[in-house]
């Protein structure tokens, strides 16, 4: 009986933190790129669906992605601007300086080491750190 219970709450509250990255994102400035209560992807949920939200910060540079499941948890990644990723080797395809200006690959965060008291606090910080100063 407990399992059955805990299960749809479980699954209620891995959306629940989507939609909050998606209410943190319109308050903050970041636009929301995709967003979906049903991810086709990655490991099958038992119960309930996994939930997942893309989105960009004010200028475009950054962008986070959230994958949450009632069983897998969340996985966190922040895609940074080309031109801060060391590790991308260059190319002789793309010559042109305008293509520095896309984004590199994702990178996962390590969201137990992050500072914050709960999800929405911790990913707050992180959109935070991500915007850029209009002061």
């Amino acid at each position: 009986m407990l399992l059955s219970v805990k299960s749809p709450c479980r699954s209620q509250m891995s959306q629940h933190q989507v939609h909050a990255v998606q209410q943190l994102a319109k308050v903050m400035g970041w636009q929301v790129l995709s967003f979906s209560n049903h991810v086709g992807l990655g490991p099958v949920e038992s119960i309930g669906n996994a939930s997942a939200i893309t989105v960009a910060s004010p200028s475009g540079d950054y962008a986070i992605s959230v994958r949450n499941g009632p069983e897998s948890g969340s996985k966190i990644m922040v895609q940074f601007p080309r031109n801060q990723c060391k590790d991308l080797p260059k190319s002789d395809v793309l010559q042109d300086s305008k293509w520095n200006h896309l984004r590199g690959p994702f990178r996962e965060v390590q969201w137990n080491k992050m500072e914050g008291r709960n999800f929405v606090y911790k990913m707050e910080l992180l959109m935070s750190a991500l915007s850029p100063c209009l002061l």
